[in-house]
C-alpha cells in the first residue's frame, strides 16, 4: 500500500488470477470447435502486466494488448469496465460488428474479488451476458451454458456476441508448451493508454468529490492491527500438567 492509499500493483508480482485462467482456456476451446477463430487477450494495469500477458500467448492466443496509463491509477470496478470496454471498441468489437465474437473472463480477480467488471464490459458494449459459467457449448449459432446459482445450476442460451465470466470449477486450464513458449517470447505485446482508445479522465483514476474520477469515493483506508494477545502453547501428559 503507498502512502496516498493505493494498492502498489507495479511491486506486485504479476500472474494469471485463477479464474482468468479458466476464461483463458474457455477460449482456447472455443477455437478448438473452430480453428478460424482468432483469440486476442487483453489486459489493464501497469507495465508488468505483460508477464500474464506473454502466458497467455504461450498457452496458444494469437494477439495481446495491455492498456497501461497512470491516469487510470485508483480506479474501481466501474471505471475498468469502462476502459476495458473502450478497449475493445477500439479493437473493432461493438454491437454492431458484422463477425460473431464472444468475449470471455475469469469470474473475478483475485484482488479485487468483486465479479464486477466482466457484467460491466458487456452492459458498457451493449451485449448479452452469462455470469458464474462452469462450461459452454455451441448449439446452432448460439451459446448453451451451465451457470452456477445458488442451490445448483441454470442452464443458459446466449445469441452471439455476448459475454461470458467462468468460475474456477468446470473446465481443466491447459499448461504453456515448450513451443508456445517460444513463440510468446518473439510475439508482440501492444501497449496502448486512454488517448489511444478514446477515453476521456471523467470516469476513471481516483474519485475525487467534486472533481472528475470513479464514481466510488474511498475517504479512508486504515490499519487493522492484531491486538490479541501471543498464543501459548501448552505442554504436559495430563490434565493437571497441562492447567498448572
Amino acid at each position: 500500500m503507498g502512502d496516498d492509499g493505493l494498492m502498489d500493483r507495479t511491486k506486485a508480482k504479476s500472474i494469471i488470477n485463477i479464474d482468468c485462467q479458466y476464461g483463458l482456456e474457455a477460449g482456447l476451446q472455443i477455437k478448438s470447435e473452430y480453428p478460424d477463430a482468432k483469440l486476442i487477450v487483453c489486459s489493464m494495469g501497469p507495465p508488468s502486466f505483460t508477464v500474464s500477458l506473454e502466458a497467455a500467448l504461450a498457452m496458444g492466443y494469437d494477439e495481446a494488448y495491455l492498456l497501461s496509463d497512470r491516469r487510470l491509477g485508483g480506479s474501481d470496478t466501474y471505471a475498468t469496465g469502462l476502459a476495458i470496454s473502450h478497449l475493445l471498441k477500439y479493437l473493432g468489437f461493438g454491437k454492431g460488428l458484422d463477425e460473431d465474437f464472444i468475449i470471455v473472463a475469469g469470474r473475478q480477480t483475485s484482488d479485487g474479488d468483486t465479479a464486477h467488471v466482466p457484467s460491466q464490459v458487456a452492459e458498457f458494449m451493449g451485449i448479452p451476458q452469462g455470469t458464474f459459467i462452469e462450461t459452454a457449448d455451441f448449439v446452432d449459432g448460439r451459446v448453451h451454458a451451465k451457470r452456477i446459482i445458488e442451490g445448483g445450476y441454470q442452464m443458459m442460451s446466449l445469441p452471439l456476441p455476448c459475454a461470458m465470466s467462468f468460475t474456477p470449477t468446470g473446465i481443466d486450464p491447459r499448461r504453456a508448451t515448450l513451443s508456445g513458449a517460444i513463440r510468446a517470447r518473439k510475439a508482440e505485446i501492444k501497449m496502448l493508454n486512454i488517448d489511444d482508445v478514446n477515453l476521456s479522465t471523467e470516469f476513471i483514476g481516483i474519485g475525487i468529490p467534486g472533481e472528475n474520477g470513479s464514481p466510488t469515493i474511498v475517504s479512508k483506508v486504515a490499519t487493522i492491527k492484531n491486538e490479541r494477545a501471543p498464543a501459548k502453547v501448552a505442554e504436559g501428559h495430563n490434565e493437571v500438567e497441562l492447567v498448572d
